[in-house]
């Protein structure tokens, strides 16, 4: 059941991140809603919820996915890495939220 319910988490945040860039394109970079993924700890991703929380970890597999040059994935295998990121963070709470997920991601 789990499982099942992180695949979703997985799939919805695939979906948010799609939209997130299409939405990106349209908007102003100077606006109020620009963040920075980089300045974030585990802290401040773990308060997210929702639809915030998806965004962040979908931009976060999207930037490890281009680092490694491919828009090639797995659900199963994101939706590993994001428990493991989950529980990194809850242990970790300081620690750089990106940093984080690209060493899990690795």
């Amino acid at each position: 059941m789990l499982k099942l319910k992180i695949q979703a988490v997985s799939l919805a945040t695939l979906t948010a991140l799609s939209l997130a860039a299409m939405h990106a394109q349209a908007a102003d970079p100077a606006s109020q809603n620009a963040r920075d993924f980089k300045d974030n700890t585990c802290k401040d991703v773990m308060r997210l919820s929702g639809v915030d929380r998806d965004v962040a970890v979908a931009v976060a597999h999207g930037y490890v996915l281009g680092k490694k040059g491919t828009t090639k994935f797995e659900i199963d295998a994101l939706t590993l890495v994001t428990e493991k990121f989950f529980d990194y963070c809850l242990d970790n709470p300081k620690e750089n939220a990106l940093a984080a997920f690209e060493k899990i991601a690795k």
